[in-house]
């Protein structure tokens, strides 16, 4: 157990506020409008009269991801912006703006500005490689880090002594889990790792007087709040048998089967099992265990609680549209590979597919699912399971039919004649399975012959 555990585990738990009296004025919103992406500065002046100030609207290209901050007393923002394959960073402060162009080998998202005790403003940027920081006094940023593995949910505040207080997510190989470091003005302490289990802890959080750290914890599909006081251990359960027969389908939404957001639409799971009753068996079952709303980080905690209640062979991976509006690619791209890890561990048989496009703000969010399909390519290779591709599926339907656009309903979600493609699709793919490739086989004695038609993929150790 760290310093830090031993140190606060006295603590009581409590609920934490967020905000100082300025930020109860002020917040900051990333919102589509007219066709593309804004930022806008909110500010509460009375009781019924708010004035919304548009602050990306001299800045062409993607505008996501604001952080806001105060400094100087003014109300200050700081963003990032993607214009073609040009990533910057716009900093709003005095009525002023400022454009840092990088020039970093991964996306930007999601930065944290924080003053420290020199008056200087602190840039922290979480990525797949750590966390990378650097002041903002020149146009030219030169960029160092002080963790080095994939980080994300970065959090700081600033204690009465001047002392920056930095909290956030970091992937251990397993999941995700809370360190913390602190900066004096000068250095950064040694890193603490607050947690240490099987859950994927996100989203922290610093307090001060009293001091507490709190944060949310995902479990089985399961959201928990969470301080330094709280701890929890894990009991190591058996293997179990699976059912080779059993499918399981889990997602989101699209998983579920929501068509116009009426839940009692056909999707494409019941569709798959009956071409997959026609074409091998009666006895193949596919179980629907999609989750409208949900994310990669949502869905990596609820997988293993899946697989245990449901012990199927195979298992349908179609996750990540959700994520689009809030992650970078390569922090969806990773949840997906240890729901993957996670499968394979259980001895399942994955398939992953990647993501349809969406028909709602095309222009701004399909360039984003286009890069998380390409980790999801590279998920497929690396675990050598079969890629199901419903995005080129979708994106090459005819045109003489209606074009992709057809296969939507009013919303974001397919319409019936889009599931009933999707079923295609996997299909397909289930049938090039090595398994599947012998009709002849007695399927009620399948599993004395398991050597002969082992699933054809490469488990990680």
């Amino acid at each position: 157990m760290s310093f830090i555990l031993r140190s606060f585990l006295f603590l009581s738990f409590f609920s934490i506020s967020l905000f100082s009296e300025n930020e109860e004025i002020f917040s900051v919103k990333s919102l589509p409008v007219n066709g593309r992406n804004e930022i806008l500065l909110i500010e509460k002046k009375t009781e019924g009269i708010t004035q919304i100030k548009t602050l990306s609207r001299n800045f062409s290209g993607n505008n996501y991801d604001p952080h806001l901050f105060f400094y100087q007393g003014y109300p200050s923002v700081i963003w990032v912006n993607l214009n073609k394959d040009v990533q910057s960073l716009i900093l709003y402060f005095n009525e002023r703006f400022t454009q840092y162009f990088l020039d970093l080998p991964f996306e930007a998202s999601n930065p944290v500005v924080e003053e420290d005790i020199f008056g200087r403003l602190l840039l922290l940027i979480p990525s797949p490689h750590g966390i990378f920081y650097t002041f903002l006094e020149n146009k030219i940023l030169n960029f160092s880090s002080f963790f080095k593995s994939p980080s994300f949910f970065i959090s700081s505040k600033r204690d009465g002594n001047g002392i920056i207080w930095i909290v956030w997510s970091g992937f251990d190989g397993n999941d995700w889990e809370i360190y913390l470091t602190k900066w004096d003005g000068s250095n950064f302490s040694p890193v603490e790792r607050i947690t240490d289990n099987n859950f994927q802890d996100v989203e922290p959080s610093v307090s001060f007087e009293p001091f507490d750290i709190s944060w949310k914890s995902y479990r089985g599909g399961e959201v928990f709040i969470e301080s330094l006081k709280e701890r929890t251990l894990n009991e190591k359960e058996e293997p179990f048998e699976m059912d080779i027969n059993s499918f399981i389908a889990f997602g989101d939404s699209i998983t579920y089967g929501m068509v116009d957001y009426k839940p009692e639409a056909e999707g494409y799971v019941p569709r798959l099992e009956r071409l997959l009753k026609e074409e091998y068996s009666k006895n193949i079952k596919v179980l629907n265990r999609g989750v409208p709303g949900e994310d990669t980080v949502a869905g990596l905690s609820r997988i293993e609680r899946v697989i245990k209640g449901d012990p199927s062979l195979y298992i349908l991976i179609m996750e990540g549209t959700n994520d689009v509006w809030h992650y970078p690619a390569w922090f969806t791209g990773l949840n997906l590979g240890q729901m993957v890890k996670l499968s394979l561990s259980y001895r399942m048989r994955p398939l992953i597919a990647n993501i349809i496009p969406k028909a709602f703000w095309a222009e701004y969010l399909n360039p984003r699912i286009e890069e998380i399909n390409k980790y999801i390519t590279e998920i497929s290779k690396e675990y050598k399971i079969p890629l199901v591709d419903q995005y080129n599926a979708f994106i090459s339907y005819p045109e003489e039919k209606g074009g992709w656009r057809a296969l939507y309903s009013g919303h974001n979600h397919p319409n019936e004649l889009g599931y009933q493609l999707m079923a295609e699709v996997w299909f397909d793919a289930i049938s090039k399975l090595p398994r599947f490739r012998e009709k002849e086989i007695n399927w009620r004695n399948e599993i004395d012959r398991k050597d002969k038609f082992d699933f054809e993929v490469g488990i990680q150790k």
